[in-house]
């Protein structure tokens, strides 16, 4: 099973797969390896992705481990935030920063202008008559905080980070972005390797940041891109070159021999 991650490893940093990683995608399933992408965006944001690889990718991870579907579209697992932990943190972000809410299927948000990539294509403008209950978020953020000062920041931020001891909150003192406590990276190839019967020791992992390190550590075989930090290089069992230098081509060429 070889799995990849999506921003900083299997698209350059213009949005693309290059032709040779497409090729060797093409190679790997042609040779009978199932193949599935595990990316930190959600299942809207990750769409435009599935257009390039379908033909090759067999399941997809999204929201950090939140939600697993196949290429079929059956959902294998899907996990979302508490509805009484959005309506606070909209309480208490709304007229200080902007802020969008990430569903499997549209990003709601304050702003057009967001650190998100390629959401365009399912962007809303958040409307507080339009919020329900029911809303079905894989992960919240609040951006464009650097004009408050550090002791309102530091006030919401504790009052968030005691709603729910099970949710996590990004450390960056700039953007604040809002997860499940339950799901990560690895945890999600655990569901994998229970749902496929193919063990752990069998997988390679493809990736580049800091929320690949807990996948890193749980597969036989985990690859860190030549653009990766050096911490994230640090967990990795071999580096490759970068995503713009057709690093998952260089590490596989030799395998698919």
């Amino acid at each position: 099973m070889f799995i990849f991650d999506i921003d900083g490893t299997l698209l350059n940093s213009r949005e693309e797969v290059l032709p040779n990683t497409a090729l060797s995608l093409r190679k790997l399933r042609a040779e009978g390896h199932p193949i599935a992408l595990c990316t930190g965006r959600t299942w809207a944001c990750t769409k435009p992705v599935m257009k390039k690889v379908a033909p090759w990718v067999d399941y997809v991870i999204c929201g950090n481990g939140s939600h697993i579907r196949t290429k079929q579209g059956d959902v294998l697992y899907d996990n979302n935030l508490p509805p009484y932990f959005i309506r606070r943190f909209i309480e208490l972000v709304s007229g200080l920063a902007d802020f969008l809410i990430a569903t499997n299927h549209m990003v709601i948000s304050t702003s057009y202008n967001t650190p998100y990539n390629d959401v365009e294509h399912c962007m809303h403008l958040f409307d507080h008559r339009q919020f329900h209950e029911r809303i079905h978020a894989k992960n919240l953020l609040a951006f464009n905080l650097d004009h408050l000062c550090s002791r309102r920041r530091d006030t919401i931020r504790r009052e968030l980070d005691s709603i729910d001891p099970l949710i996590k909150l990004s450390p960056h003192p700039d953007m604040w972005e809002v997860l499940s406590g339950l799901d990560n990276k690895a945890t999600a190839l655990c569901r994998l390797s229970q749902t496929t019967g193919i063990p752990l020791s069998e997988f390679t992992a493809f990736g580049d940041n800091y929320n690949d390190v807990d996948m890193f550590q749980v597969v036989g075989k985990a690859v860190a891109m030549g653009n990766s930090p050096d911490e994230v290089k640090a967990h990795a069992h071999y580096i490759t070159r970068s995503n713009n230098e057709d690093g998952i081509y260089h590490y596989l060429k030799d395998y698919l021999r």
